[in-house]
């Protein structure tokens, strides 16, 4: 990617376009998410940040679909309707047409959703936490806000607490 597309690693990756996307299980349906920004190292994390995902249901798992190409989130859900869904995403952020570049960062995705009443449940409040690090011998320097980039440091974390409304 290109550095323009770096943003995308929070901004886009946050935003969640709309698609349409198949999900194990019983489809919940389509939330509204709307997330109040509770912690920001990285610097330039949206608030609010609003977006749209699918939820389905399996069983004992509880699938998370941002609608994008981001891979699915899953996770178990307890009799409680709480859910905790993790996964982590790598991408060359600096990469170009002629090859890849010196940063590789990693994106951890922490979280925890408890769903609300109603069969499917008519909403949902959670927090969403990322966590992004350069891999070991990774140059990231350029990404940095001091260099041009867009992150105030690395490795750095956003966190988001997040209420989710069905459609």
């Amino acid at each position: 990617m290109a550095r323009a597309s770096a943003r995308l690693v929070i901004v886009a990756s946050l935003s969640g376009s709309i698609a349409s996307c198949t999900l194990p299980g019983t489809t919940l349906g389509t939330y509204d998410v709307k997330g109040t920004l509770g912690n920001d190292t990285c610097g330039a994390a949206p608030n609010p940040w609003t977006f749209n995902v699918m939820l389905s249901q399996n069983a004992a798992t509880l699938y998370w679909s941002w609608m994008d190409a981001s891979p699915i989130l899953s996770g178990p859900i307890t009799p409680e309707d709480h859910a905790t869904l993790t996964g982590f995403q790598l991408h060359n952020v600096d990469s170009t047409a002629t090859g890849m570049g010196p940063c590789d960062l990693q994106r951890d995705d922490d979280l925890e959703v408890t769903l609300g009443a109603g069969s499917p449940a008519s909403s949902f409040e959670g927090t969403i936490a990322y966590s992004f690090s350069p891999q070991v011998g990774a140059d990231c320097s350029d990404q940095l806000a001091r260099s041009g980039g867009m992150y105030a440091s690395l490795p750095c974390s956003v966190s988001y607490t997040v209420v989710g409304n069905r459609r």
